[in-house]
């Protein structure tokens, strides 16, 4: 049993403080992740779904290896007659033998200021954590715990944001896991809390030429005890394609490479960061894939209008 338990509280310690909820190099194309306030911002409705393979090639000290595989569809519809957009997005997370499955619905009210809009959102859903003990290897085979096999739980999982966006830069705050859900793995003496946490992006938008944008880009997460600060810039060409790359405080650099498709209504996106800190624990690349594809925001009484590529993204 105490081989099991120590190997819980690994898994709990990595989940919580190295990696307690995903992280993606494209988050500039996936702010509804980030901050319910964003629900609705792009004034049309968006499907997307990021694959990210972190540390490819990774091998823990059991069979079938440890590193982080990750998936987030998010969707969102902005319901313009209202002021409002909603959204919803499914993360699927694995970390060896351990897993969380997260999925939120967001809501956001859109006031405008000027030619900016200020919205505020909320968002609420459930987050699942589980983990499979019949994976594990330990010295007593008759640890009660084996064949309990996968475990999991699930709790109510709350978050809220407020976002100031226009064509020309964006700024959002937003908090997530307020109620700090916890998850109980079979065993009492390891419990898994999603805490707290706090993050703040920001990006400006600056025309370089007529077919070339610059647009600078930070995001810093933080639970009050931690500090995760990622900065980078994306250069865009006639609109269509882009070119950028980032640096995670600590951890990697990366790039990203993509472009827009079918007339604007297709997106898809590659970055791979490499790792130049702490490459004696983990491997040398990360990889991810993005797609994403548009429709036209819902009408009510007359036609909508549908913003150009430029503005924002």
């Amino acid at each position: 049993m105490k081989k099991i338990y120590y190997i819980l509280m690994f898994l709990v310690t990595f989940g919580a403080k190295a990696q307690q909820d995903p992280q993606f190099t494209q988050y500039v194309f996936n702010h509804l992740y980030l901050n319910p306030a964003a629900a609705g911002s792009e004034n049309l409705t968006r499907l997307q779904i990021i694959h990210r393979s972190q540390y490819l090639g990774y091998q823990s000290t059991f069979d079938d290896g440890g590193a982080p595989t990750t998936q987030v569809f998010t969707a969102n519809v902005p319901l313009k007659m209202i002021k409002s957009g909603v959204g919803i997005h499914f993360v699927n997370d694995r970390i060896g033998v351990s897993t969380q499955r997260n999925v939120q619905l967001s809501y956001a009210y859109h006031l405008p200021v000027g030619e900016s809009q200020l919205a505020f959102g909320v968002r609420g859903g459930l987050a699942s954590r589980g983990i499979d003990y019949s994976r594990l290897r330990a010295r007593d085979e008759n640890d009660p715990l084996l064949s309990t096999g996968r475990i999991s739980n699930s709790a109510l999982d709350l978050g809220a944001g407020v976002y100031f966006y226009n064509p020309s830069y964006s700024i959002g705050i937003a908090t997530n896991h307020i109620n700090e859900p916890t998850f109980a793995l079979g065993t009492q003496n390891a419990k898994n809390t999603l805490v707290r946490n706090y993050n703040l992006t920001a990006s400006m938008l600056f025309g370089l030429s007529y077919t070339i944008n610059l647009t600078p880009m930070v995001v810093i997460k933080s639970d009050l005890s931690t500090v995760s600060t990622e900065f980078g810039a994306l250069a865009t060409y006639d609109e269509r394609f882009w070119l950028g790359t980032s640096y995670r405080w600590g951890d990697a650099a990366s790039l990203m490479i993509g472009g827009n498709f079918l007339g604007g209504n297709l997106r898809a996106g590659y970055a791979i960061d490499a790792v130049v800190i702490g490459t004696n624990a983990k491997t040398a690349t990360s990889h991810e894939i993005l797609l994403s594809y548009v429709l036209a925001p819902p009408r009510a009484g007359k036609k909508s209008i549908i913003r150009t590529p430029r503005y924002r993204y």
